[in-house]
């Protein structure tokens, strides 16, 4: 049997939604989904929108969620949810939520791309002036105010919010999570509102002029591991499944692919070039928010013996890119950040830390992380009901368990910079799971974040995708790394690179 998962699934109007929901009740209640058969949405206040929805919702009301390009979104009701320190680009939130005189309550959940994934930490916030969206480039994504007048909230563990505002026309309600931002025109009515998805869901793909952006992401296409299919099931893609394999389609990904061990063109999807061509042009690196480059073979690692390459990969970073590596691939991280982390095995040598294969009962140690596993539906915990082989299963917290881990941290180091105040912070690696097996045997990190400049650089030990490739959703390391991608996507003090 084969079937198409993809996130475009409905082409529902958001016109039919946005009407549903300007039919809400002051109540809180809202009404039932329709809308206009010249493709317009009115109500007392008036609405307008042309676009079409992005994929299925799962919010308790089953309704579907995707990208608007609506004129003005809705006349009852505009918020949704907030952001981590961590989330969102822009924005220093301060003081308390919201602000006072409230004569409006706007109620919604986050969802990711997909439509179906619950985001936490989100910053949802209405606002009188536009914002200025996202830089389409390597950017450095400084803390910023929110302006006084503006009303904020942010989403919890399960995507829920809560947002008390002020009515008015001429508003714009936005909701983001790191590069991910939909920005909606909005009038506010004076009344309590839930919010359909198809204004609190992350957008699947990057459309500026519509107040829409994504990550602009590069992959280096690798020799073992698929992440391409991950970010393809998180929504950034259509997927196809085929018996009990779940595969990104050509065509559909909203990302950049490079050749490293393993030509995109295998697998029928336009290739960039080469990770070496990328490396080694800075004018290519500058062009995205997030590089990845998951366990491969060492096809191009030999680029690393060109200082040119790694300072390119350092000065990216410090600009504010956001890069990842997983175990084999370590070369990327260890021959451009010595400084951050001893590898197991490693003696300066391509290869040398690379280890044998093994598995590892993981202890979640941050707690946001731990509450967002634990709200996750029961289709994220578990997809063994959609596979003919057993997978782990989100069960067991605070322990999850790692698949084919192929390297080692002996240890993260302190790595201290300045902090502007005359003292100093240290931006080392922060330890997101940690556990035992292989080499290092005792318990040992498992998935890192540290600071450099204004970017971050990520590492696990494992496979972003479990070994094989072949089943049907989203295994529990993969929602680590979803987790923590839209986590370091965030905002975050401007301090130098150490060195």
């Amino acid at each position: 049997m084969k079937r198409t998962i993809s996130n475009h699934r409905l082409g529902v109007t958001a016109t039919a939604l946005l009407s549903a929901l300007t039919l809400g009740c002051n109540d809180g209640t809202p009404a039932g989904n329709g809308g206009s058969s010249d493709g317009s949405a009115s109500n007392t206040m008036g609405m307008t929108s042309d676009a079409t929805t992005g994929s299925t919702g799962a919010d308790p009301g089953g309704s579907t969620s995707g990208s608007s390009n609506a004129t003005t979104a809705s006349t009852t009701g505009v918020a949704d949810s907030g952001e981590s320190t961590m989330g969102g680009p822009k924005f220093d939130l301060g003081g308390a939520e919201g602000g006072e005189n409230f004569d409006a309550s706007l109620h919604g959940f986050v969802y990711g791309p997909d439509g179906e994934m619950p985001v936490s930490g989100a910053l949802v916030y209405v606002t009188n002036t536009e914002p200025a969206g996202i830089p389409q480039g390597v950017y450095c994504a400084e803390c910023e105010a929110l302006a006084d007048d503006d009303d904020w909230t942010i989403s919890n563990a399960d995507g829920s919010f809560d947002l008390p505002a002020h009515s008015g026309p001429g508003k714009f309600l936005v909701v983001q999570k790191g590069q991910f931002m939909r920005i909606t025109p909005i009038i506010v009515g004076p009344q309590s509102v839930d919010l359909q998805p198809i204004l609190t869901t992350l957008p699947d793909h990057n459309d500026p002029d519509s107040g829409l952006y994504i990550p602009l992401i590069a992959v280096a296409d690798a020799s073992y591991d698929r992440l391409e299919d991950a970010l393809g099931k998180f929504g950034l893609g259509e997927t196809m499944i085929t018996g009990f394999d779940e595969k990104l389609v050509p065509d559909t990904e909203q990302f950049a692919l490079y050749d490293n061990g393993r030509p995109p063109s295998t697998d029928g999807f336009v290739s960039q070039g080469t990770l070496a061509e990328l490396v080694l042009d800075p004018v290519q690196l500058a062009q995205y928010h997030i590089i990845f480059v998951p366990c491969s073979s060492g096809t191009y690692v030999s680029t690393l013996n060109d200082p040119t390459a790694v300072q390119n990969i350092r000065d990216w970073v410090a600009a504010g890119g956001r890069w990842y590596v997983a175990d084999w691939s370590n070369e990327w991280l260890q021959m451009v950040f010595p400084e951050y982390q001893n590898l197991n095995g490693w003696d300066g040598s391509s290869g040398s830390a690379d280890n044998g294969s093994y598995d590892s009962l993981a202890t979640v140690l941050d707690d946001d992380l731990l509450e967002w596993l634990g709200a996750l539906p029961d289709a994220y915990k578990d997809i063994n009901p959609f596979n003919d082989d057993t997978h782990p299963a989100v069960d067991s917290l605070p322990t999850l368990m790692t698949l084919d881990n192929w390297s080692g941290i002996d240890a993260t180091l302190p790595v201290l910079v300045d902090d502007g105040l005359g003292g100093q912070v240290d931006v080392g690696h922060k330890v997101w799971l940690e556990g035992p097996g292989g080499l290092p045997a005792a318990v040992h990190p498992l998935t890192v974040t540290g600071q450099f400049g204004c970017g971050k650089i990520q590492f696990t030990s494992y496979h972003a995708a479990e070994f094989t490739n072949t089943y049907v959703g989203l295994s529990p390391q993969e929602l680590v790394l979803i987790y923590t991608i839209l986590e370091i996507g965030g905002c975050q003090q401007a301090l130098p690179p150490p060195g």
